[in-house]
């Protein structure tokens, strides 16, 4: 049977493992979202990627209409044009020739409109390689990302085990009963069961204890709970005397 400071002292060491064990097993948790958010960042770009390749096919789309309506008008031009001879009056050729002047001023702001539209293509074209390189770019960064956390998690995993092992080996030291009592207290707090004390207060919860407690621990003849906080408290050689 060991006596309570043997046990405060392989509880103690039980602890450190804990704390590692505790922090390892955070960090696992947490890399799924980690990766998830990778994976978010990818489909970002993609998705700003097709919008900027949806507005440049709208601006083709824009810019094959306009051409598509200056070859008409430019081929009604034409016809009139292949008209004029066949007029028999001066009004007649008149009003032909104000139609052939009215449609060619038509063609004129087509052929402007045309060339902003050509100008806009040009830079939404430009705009869609520029961050298809981007993507590329993105695309290799979170490989690489995912490729590391996938690393993390089976050096985790290892870590886990190992420290579940010494965990182990160190624990089968404890009484049973101290084993229980500790277990369920580490669980509920997160890895820190066992705490020292600063003076006469509690180190996690800091409340001041009671005269008696001091006194219990100073003894050394049980293990002794924070009344506030339900941690098993200890002493260092060194810390308070007995009160009286």
């Amino acid at each position: 049977m060991l006596k309570v400071r043997e046990t405060i002292e392989a509880l103690k060491k039980i602890q450190v493992v804990d704390s590692e064990l505790y922090a390892a097993q955070q960090q696992l948790f947490d890399i799924p979202e980690k990766k998830a958010e990778v994976k978010r960042q990818l489909e970002s770009e993609k998705s700003h990627l097709n919008e900027i390749e949806g507005e440049l096919r709208k601006l083709q789309l824009r810019q094959k209409e306009k051409e598509g309506e200056l070859a008409q008008k430019e081929a009604n031009v034409k016809k009139l044009d292949g008209q004029l001879g066949l007029l028999k009056t001066n009004k007649e050729y008149s009003a032909m020739q104000q139609e052939i002047a009215s449609l060619k001023a038509d063609n004129s702001l087509l052929e402007e409109e045309i060339i902003k539209i050509l100008d806009e293509v040009e830079a939404a074209d430009e705009e869609v390689k520029k961050e298809k390189g981007r993507l590329g770019q993105v695309e290799k960064e979170v490989s690489q990302k995912l490729a590391e956390l996938d690393q993390q998690e089976k050096t985790l995993q290892t870590a886990i085990e190992k420290l579940k092992k010494d965990r182990q080996t160190v624990m089968e030291q404890v009484p049973l009963d101290v084993r229980d009592l500790y277990n369920r207290i580490v669980e509920v707090k997160q890895g820190l069961a066992l705490v020292k004390t600063e003076g006469e207060n509690c180190a996690a919860c800091q409340i001041k204890l009671r005269p008696q407690i001091i006194n219990e621990l100073q003894l050394e003849e049980h293990l002794v709970i924070c009344e506030n906080c339900s941690r098993i408290l200890y002493l260092e050689n060194e810390e308070v005397s007995p009160q009286t």
